[in-house]
């Protein structure tokens, strides 16, 4: 694996620094009973040498950091930064355990024990499925690379939707700018949003996109999708209105419109259907410069 640039570093540094100094505010707020102790906040998820498309969800597992018994994935099978107990912020607070933390984001698809009760297996399902049939994936590296990053870099003990606070966190300077802020660390080839309120809230940071108007997929007529381009960041934008890696569970247990279910719709091969259906959108609409 190549090794991130001077600038890179410099610049991850930087941002590792604010998401720190925004945690210890949180903690220290109404949010204290959510956000895991122990933790440190989680930038991104894969190889930021590569140019790369970018996943984007809402922030980070408490199944990266915590055992299924709860207790703190300490050993090899912790794959970020955890304090020891009784380490303080402050105290991780240097450039060593910023860079051992940066080191970690950078390989973490190269980790023995990845989370892939979310992202899917190599050659699986859940989002890596879908991946795989765009063209991509987190694993192989014979297809196009793909990093993955929140808009909110520090995991809660619940999911964000069932936090009362997520809104106002969402309306802070912090939660309006960082995730922008950080793209220019990363070479995208574009970015693809995560379920139709990841599509919805970039659309609001980001009024520079020009998106199409929504389309099915004709053998998958409940996956939604819209295509955008954004002129601020010279980037294709899919908004999935679906969430792969959790396998349609949102659209219930019907059928749709073919008499397909939505179990085929979340199973490994449905996914990478779904994935070359939607690369195939994407290539009429913007095809790639020679």
């Amino acid at each position: 694996m190549r090794t991130l640039t001077s600038e890179q570093w410099r610049f991850a540094k930087k941002l590792l620094a604010e998401a720190v100094q925004h945690q210890m505010e949180l903690e220290n707020g109404p949010m204290q009973n959510e956000l895991i102790e122990g933790t440190t906040p989680v930038l991104w998820f894969g190889d930021a040498t590569k140019t790369s498309w970018l996943t984007v969800a809402t922030n980070p597992s408490a199944g990266q950091f915590l055992k299924k018994d709860g207790t703190m994935r300490y050993d090899a099978t912790g794959p970020f930064f955890l304090r020891e107990s009784g380490m303080s912020l402050s105290a991780y607070q240097n450039d060593r355990h910023y860079e051992q933390s940066i080191r970690k984001y950078n390989c973490y698809f190269q980790q023995k024990d990845v989370y892939k009760t979310w992202f899917g297996k190599e050659q699986g399902g859940k989002l890596e499925g879908f991946l795989n049939g765009f063209g991509a994936s987190l694993y192989d590296p014979s297809l196009q690379s793909v990093i993955h990053t929140d808009f909110f870099p520090l995991p809660t003990k619940r999911y964000m939707g069932t936090i009362s606070m997520r809104h106002e966190l969402e309306e802070t300077v912090f939660g309006q700018t960082f995730f922008l802020r950080l793209l220019p660390l990363f070479s995208l080839h574009g970015i693809i949003l995560l379920g139709r309120e990841h599509t919805d809230r970039f659309r609001k940071l980001d009024s520079s996109v020009t998106w199409k108007a929504p389309i099915t997929l004709t053998d998958y007529p409940d996956a939604v999708v819209e295509f955008g381009y954004s002129a601020e960041l010279g980037l294709p934008i899919i908004g999935l209105h679906f969430k792969p890696s959790e396998q349609f569970l949102g659209l219930g247990s019907r059928n749709d419109e073919n008499e397909v279910s939505h179990g085929t719709y979340g199973s490994a091969n449905g996914l990478r259907e779904i994935g070359r259906h939607v690369r195939k959108k994407l290539d009429e609409f913007y095809p790639a410069e020679d």
